[in-house]
């Protein structure tokens, strides 16, 4: 456990765990990480809030990586809002986290603030964890049938790890124009099987009823706002029962295009292929993600 006070920064992942209680949880908040991906996308207004939502989810979950590896998430449709991926990357050096994020939609596709009506049928949210040869693929979807990522989420965790869950999600702008995105959940231990036969059920229902009832008075101002710190959330919140709050995780805005691998994969292409997408002997590839321009000079991809 980490006993220092951490200054007032955004852009951090805290887990923590509820004193006396098989309760633990993680708080995250992004604010210029976000606000970067956001503003360099320049997505409408309620497309960047689920973006902000998702990417905020997306580093909450992501930071429960143990070994270095990547977890996605991905809504998507076969509707005018085709898809929207968001990743985190974590790095086995430190515990510092990148984050990036793009979404695909028609254009002129009309606005609407429920999930299951913006992404319309046959839509779902898949998450996949990959952590190389530390730990075997692991990938649960779940169908956005709700109003909110919220929802979803919640669902993901019901089906993915039969553990009761309760999380809330925002994104909004602050007064200057600037995004800021939060996350937090709380869920059960898992338990061993003596733990269980040693369990006060009646005892552990109120806790967990006190502590959902808790997370449900928190305001979407709190969890966004940056002057607050993240100890501070935690201790208004759970303050009669005490919480312990741990080791922090770092996140940043940050991409892992690169031009050897555009390149590698431009030179298995057709050459006709190649020849009609140049512009006056030059191909550009413009990443997904953070936007950057790759550009090649196709006489040098034939050689």
């Amino acid at each position: 456990m980490s006993n220092k006070t951490l200054p007032l920064l955004e852009d951090q992942c805290l887990p923590f765990q509820i004193e006396g209680q098989d309760i633990k949880g993680r708080i995250v908040r992004l604010g210029p990480s976000v606000d970067e991906i956001l503003k360099n996308h320049n997505y409408p207004d309620h497309v960047s809030k689920l973006m902000g939502e998702t990417l905020a989810f997306t580093a909450l979950i992501g930071s429960l990586m143990k070994y270095e590896g990547i977890l996605t998430t991905q809504l998507k449709s076969d509707g005018p809002f085709r898809v929207l991926v968001s990743d985190f990357h974590k790095s086995d050096e430190n515990s510092v986290g990148d984050i990036r994020g793009y979404a695909s939609f028609q254009d002129g596709m009309e606005k609407n603030d429920k999930l299951n009506e913006l992404f319309g049928e046959n839509s779902y949210m898949a998450i996949t964890i990959d952590q190389g040869k530390f730990m075997e693929r692991y990938q649960g979807i779940v169908s956005l049938d709700g109003e909110n990522l919220t929802k979803a989420a919640e669902e993901y965790f019901k089906s993915s790890e039969q553990l009761p869950t309760k999380v809330m999600l925002a994104c909004d702008k602050d007064e200057s124009g600037k995004w800021q995105a939060g996350a937090i959940m709380i869920q059960h231990y898992a338990r061993t099987a003596e733990d269980e036969q040693n369990r006060d059920e009646t005892e552990t229902k109120d806790h967990w009823n006190t502590a959902s009832i808790f997370l449900a008075s928190l305001k979407t101002s709190e969890l966004l706002d940056p002057t607050l710190s993240l100890q501070d959330l935690l201790m208004r919140l759970y303050h009669e029962s005490g919480v312990r709050i741990f080791d922090h995780t770092e996140i940043v805005a940050g991409c892992r295009c690169s031009s050897d691998k555009i390149r590698t994969a431009l030179s298995s292409l057709d050459l006709d292929d190649l020849k009609d997408t140049a512009d006056n002997g030059t191909i550009t590839v413009t990443c997904d993600f953070c936007t950057k321009d790759h550009k090649f000079d196709l006489a040098k991809l034939l050689h």
